[in-house]
């Protein structure tokens, strides 16, 4: 006889307060259907004054909980460097090992079986095994493959489970020893997350699931199978385990691929209920004392580490610069990337690709990149440099020409990554000023050159248009700057080149002073970030030395062409142009009728921001929360946003978002 669920809810109530004879008074249901459900199961004799026959316990057996898988494998790369040392589920929270809480929770409910698939430093599982009793299942695959992997190492064990994680913290204990149907325990985000989102539902069942979404329940915590659902599951997963792509797949998305015959209900979880970590950072927010707890185990391995080399221990304080990382492909305006895209003529080339041009190294006499660029720019051949992208050809540079103890001038504000390049080299960083009026920011020149005289730097990096503000330095400046500093590298950085009226001649002076470098890149103007093709112009003279630095082979192949295909497209990028421009120039008026708001005019594809009177993280989080990502940056203890232009319904979404904020 199939049991409804309200009918489970019933029994399962009854069950859970034991045999005291009590009247049922819930379960989930309004007192007078709970009563009617009692009626009806005491009529099938299955419940007898509120307590729960050998008949019904006989109905309720189908649905006892088998066993609980909880994954452990993962190495934890977003918690390094103290998942190198500890895995995450072996983390100390609240005063309590991860693990151990959620296995006692599940045994206190009455989960006998208790399955931890390890793979990652799983010998500081093993103890696990003695002290609960807990079943160690070996996953050869976790360093490879992704959790898809765990299930199938544990597959022979697939029956009524709860499908756990070992680095989730459950506030109240959750689990059960009887369940209705297969579920999955879900929160809600208000804005954007980017989790695995219910986007349609059927009743209580899940109907589709899409990574990333707004305003919508996302998956978290715990899992649960019914056997039916973990034979289904399986019968799956063992067809297509041989492929490789299901092997890299989180066995959500596996489930997503078949959520049609893997109907799964949905749980509502408050905030409070669950909490997962993917991070260090995670897991402080939730337990201040955690910082302490990492510190001192840091502190401990560090003393059994190995001592460097001594070639290489100089380095060991030295701080690498690392960008802002996002898993969103939305709302990215923190990147300063080119959101309008590239030429389709880009993508074009993409069709036409073939195996040879994958094995083959380009050893051809001559460079096609370089002469498209030669018949663009009007440049000689012999000025053009070519790098994997403009972050690159400043590292050369800075390879090339500093050695310990050398100066590097650069502005302030500006891009930290020049200092954290001069850093490695173990050399000073001084800065000049970059100051602002109401709407405009521009280089304070008196101070540059006196700072150039001061400390004689070996590099003086000069950006036009500048990060992060958008102002543009004119040529007379530059000159001077070059000029007046004739045993100093001028780096004139022109990665936003193209957004503004081109106010540099760069050939002459190219042509007329041998301390001038500049570098440009595909990234910013000609929308393609990902292909890393930076380029750039110097003295012939001096191409010979920085070209020491250069790569030996030259760049992908494939990205040169999809870069000389962009040049070919002027028509496509003047009229990209003219539309970012035009709404760069909206968004700057815009906002500067809302009182408390500064936009500063820019030449390139950002606009920098400030608002008075607002705490700015702030402001950043609540854009986020809307799916919009933007960057703060100081200005001598101000900070103001730098935001990335996109097209005209994203700005008004920020124009709306920043006046919210700044009424409030």
């Amino acid at each position: 006889m199939t049991m409804r669920k309200e009918e489970f809810d019933v029994l399962y109530k009854a069950h859970s307060r034991g045999n005291g004879g009590l009247p049922v008074q819930g379960a989930g249901l309004p007192a007078e259907e709970a009563e009617k459900i009692t009626d009806r199961l005491e009529a099938k004799g299955w419940l007898e004054k509120g307590v729960v026959t050998p008949s019904g316990c006989h109905q309720m057996e189908p649905y006892r909980v088998d066993n609980a898988i909880i994954m452990a494998a993962g190495f934890g790369l977003r918690s390094l460097p103290l998942s190198r040392y500890v895995p995450k589920g072996l983390y100390m929270v609240c005063g309590e090992v991860l693990i151990e809480r959620q296995i006692r929770q599940l045994q206190e409910a009455g989960v006998g079986e208790i399955v931890v698939v390890v793979g990652y430093l799983k010998e500081k599982f093993a103890y696990l095994a003695e002290k609960y009793g807990v079943i160690l299942v070996d996953n050869p695959d976790y360093y490879r493959y992704n959790n898809i992997s765990s299930l199938y190492a544990a597959r022979d064990y697939l029956k009524n489970s709860y499908i756990c994680c070992s680095d989730n913290y459950f506030s109240e204990n959750v689990f059960c020893d009887y369940i209705y149907d297969s579920y999955y325990s879900c929160k809600y985000a208000e804005g954007y997350a980017d989790e695995y989102c219910v986007t349609k539902t059927d009743g209580d069942y899940i109907t589709q699931i899409r990574k990333g979404g707004s305003d919508a329940w996302y998956t978290i915590g715990e899992a649960y199978f019914s056997r039916k659902f973990s034979n289904t599951f399986l019968k799956y997963l063992e067809a297509e385990y041989e492929n490789t792509d299901t092997k890299k797949m989180l066995w959500d998305d596996f489930h997503m691929k078949h959520i049609d015959e893997l109907p799964i209900r949905l749980v509502k979880y408050s905030d409070e209920t669950v909490q997962e970590f993917d991070t260090v950072e995670d897991v402080i927010a939730f337990d201040a004392e955690f910082a302490s707890y990492r510190d001192r185990i840091l502190r401990e391995e560090g003393e059994k580490s190995p001592v460097l080399p001594d070639a290489l221990h100089k380095y060991e304080d030295v701080k690498r610069y690392n960008s802002a990382t996002t898993d969103s492909h939305e709302g990215r305006l923190h990147l300063n990337e080119n959101t309008f895209g590239p030429s389709r003529k880009c993508l074009e080339i993409l069709k036409n690709v073939t195996a040879q041009d994958l094995y083959e190294y380009d050893m051809a006499s001559e460079d096609f990149l370089i002469k498209e660029i030669s018949q663009v720019f009007s440049m000689p051949e012999d000025d053009i440099y070519i790098h994997n992208g403009s972050a690159e050809i400043i590292k050369s540079l800075f390879s090339v020409a500093l050695e310990r103890g050398d100066h590097v001038l650069v502005s302030d504000p500006g891009w930290s990554y020049y200092a954290s390049l001069a850093e490695e080299k173990f050399c000073g960083t001084h800065t000049y000023r970059v100051l602002k009026d109401d709407y405009s920011y521009y280089v304070d020149m008196k101070d540059l050159l006196a700072k150039a005289s001061r400390y004689k730097p070996r590099i003086i990096v000069v950006t036009s248009p500048h990060n992060p503000t958008g102002c543009i330095l004119d040529e007379a400046s530059i000159e001077r700057i070059i000029r007046e500093n004739p045993d100093s590298i001028v780096l004139l950085d022109q990665a936003y080149w193209g957004f503004s009226e081109e106010s540099v001649d760069v050939r002459r002076l190219v042509e007329a002073y041998s301390n001038l470098i500049v570098s440009r890149t595909f990234s910013k103007y000609f929308g393609l970030a990902d292909i890393r093709i930076g380029y750039g112009f110097c003295n012939a003279k001096v191409k010979h030395i920085y070209g020491l630095d250069l790569p030996l082979f030259r760049a992908s192949t494939v990205s040169r062409r999809i870069a000389a295909a962009a040049l070919h497209d002027r028509e496509y990028y003047e009229a990209m142009c003219r539309e970012l421009c035009g709404v760069r120039e909206w968004f700057t008026d815009e906002l500067n009728r809302i009182e408390g708001i500064h936009a500063f005019r820019s030449g390139s594809n950002f606009v920098a921001v400030r608002m008075d009177g607002v705490d700015m993280e702030h402001v950043k989080e609540a854009l986020k929360q809307q799916g919009v990502l933007i960057r703060l940056f100081e200005d001598h203890g101000e900070m103001l946003a730098r935001i990335a232009v996109s097209n005209r319904g994203m700005m008004e979404k920020v124009v709306k978002l920043l006046r919210q904020a700044a009424n409030q």
